[in-house]
């Protein structure tokens, strides 16, 4: 069997290496096997165990793999918190999804994730993070908290899947009825809030029913101008936004709504794809013709938020989508002006969300409070969407000084004291520290050939 029984789960909290075998949740040759060989390209040891810890982390401590009603059903825990986002969860996997047209079991596992975020949204459209437990084919929420890029998360997982394999099986009616929920929600939130439309709206409201204090106007969040953008009062950080068009997160809805065309023209779903196809080409107009600002040093960048009356937010935040990864997520090129316009201010301090310390520089982020603390997950995705041979050596030199010794990735790490960071065990950033190591093998492979 690849896989453990999930109850197993040990706390790996005390472990600076990988799990023993028989401790591994998820077990894969295919995945050992592409460890074992891009390993042995590697000059620098300090990358090289940093990457064979990395990579596999996701399959070793966080996939509970197994069947429900007969098909097959994975449950993906972030790390410390035992409950799946459904954005994290997508990220996590991410870059075993070459290998699910080579290996079964690897496919078994995107299958059951197919599944088991159907199963979500079709529960609850809006919220972003589940329980284990399923009850008469509904998964328990654990957290409500609407985030658009959850749902362009679910449609990259299906457009993935599918490119992936051009296998149908997961794309049925459940999977379509959550489509079209996912669909619903996002054209719903294409409205102003106003007397006449506010009711329809998602609003934050705490477990015991009160309207959370942190997000204004009785949890609906500040108002925006209808624009053709989708607003949402969470960023995928699960902080609130601060102006309701969060511009990273529509930028990847277009990209993958329009990216499921074909899979549409597959199962026939023609009215599905109508509806998809227009909300696209309704947010990309908002995108171009809001969320685009002049700026007084770096002309035209795109905004991080706006609001669709003339205000916006200049900043990025790490968790992406961000406007770091536009190129990333396919969204523009990366010799976009824009886009180069908006990199350079992300990555100087004109970004009020940018630090620089003795032992390390890069982005910040509100969700750890003070902003001393970079985050390792901007440094990767600044090198995924670089082709400076330079910067990418620049990055992982700052990610090899960082690791404070555990060989692993964290979610923020201090500028000044590598060795005070927080969340010792956080799969995505793993997952995409992975993933930047097997883009520079098959890329740049003369980089990982030197001592760092």
């Amino acid at each position: 069997m690849p896989y453990r029984n999930p109850d197993e789960l040990q706390n790996f909290s005390h472990f600076n290496a990988r799990p023993e075998p028989h401790d591994r949740l998820f077990r894969n040759d295919v995945i050992e096997e592409t460890i074992e060989k891009v390993s042995g390209n590697i000059a620098d040891e300090s990358i090289r165990r940093m990457f064979s810890q990395c990579l596999p982390n996701t399959l070793d401590t966080t996939v509970y793999h197994s069947e429900h009603a007969g098909r097959p059903d994975t449950f993906v825990v972030t790390g410390d918190i035992p409950a799946m986002w459904l954005r994290d969860s997508v990220n996590q996997v991410w870059p075993y999804l070459p290998y699910a047209s080579k290996d079964e079991e690897i496919k078994k596992l995107f299958i059951g994730l197919l599944h088991r975020q159907t199963m979500c949204i079709n529960s609850d459209p809006y919220a972003n993070a589940f329980k284990r437990e399923i009850h008469d084919h509904k998964v328990e929420v654990f957290e409500r908290k609407y985030e658009l890029d959850s749902l362009a998360a679910f449609f990259r997982l299906s457009f993935g899947y599918y490119n992936a394999t051009k296998d149908l099986s997961p794309f049925d009616d459940s999977w379509l009825r959550a489509m079209n929920k996912a669909l619903d929600v996002i054209h719903t939130e294409q409205n102003t809030l106003d007397r006449q439309t506010h009711e329809l709206l998602y609003h934050f409201t705490t477990h015991s029913g009160h309207l959370h204090p942190a997000v204004r106007l009785e949890g609906y969040g500040y108002p925006g101008k209808h624009c053709g953008l989708s607003r949402c009062v969470f960023r995928p950080s699960d902080d609130e936004t601060v102006f309701p068009y969060l511009i990273p997160a529509n930028a990847m809805t277009v990209v993958y709504l329009r990216k499921l065309k074909p899979l549409f023209d597959e199962i026939s779903a023609n009215e599905t794809a109508k509806v998809a196809l227009k909300l696209a080409d309704q947010i990309d107009e908002g995108i171009k013709e809001y969320g685009i600002v002049e700026h007084k040093k770096y002309g035209k960048i795109y905004a991080y938020e706006v609001d669709g009356y003339g205000s916006s937010c200049i900043m990025d935040d790490p968790n992406i989508p961000s406007l770091l990864s536009l190129p990333y997520l396919d969204y523009c090129s990366h010799d976009d002006p824009v886009y180069q316009n908006t990199r350079k201010l992300i990555l100087s301090r004109w970004n009020s969300f940018f630090a620089k310390g003795e032992v390390a520089c890069g982005l910040t982020s509100p969700h750890v409070g003070v902003c001393d603390h970079f985050w390792p997950m901007a440094t990767i995705m600044q090198a995924l969407t670089s082709d400076d041979e330079k910067e990418i050596v620049e990055c992982l030199g700052t990610l090899k000084r960082t690791h404070a010794g555990t060989f692993f990735m964290h979610e923020s790490v201090d500028v000044d004291d590598a060795h005070h960071y927080t969340r010792h065990w956080f799969a995505w950033v793993n997952s995409l520290f992975g993933e930047l190591i097997l883009k520079i093998s098959h890329n740049k492979p003369e980089i990982l050939k030197r001592e760092l």
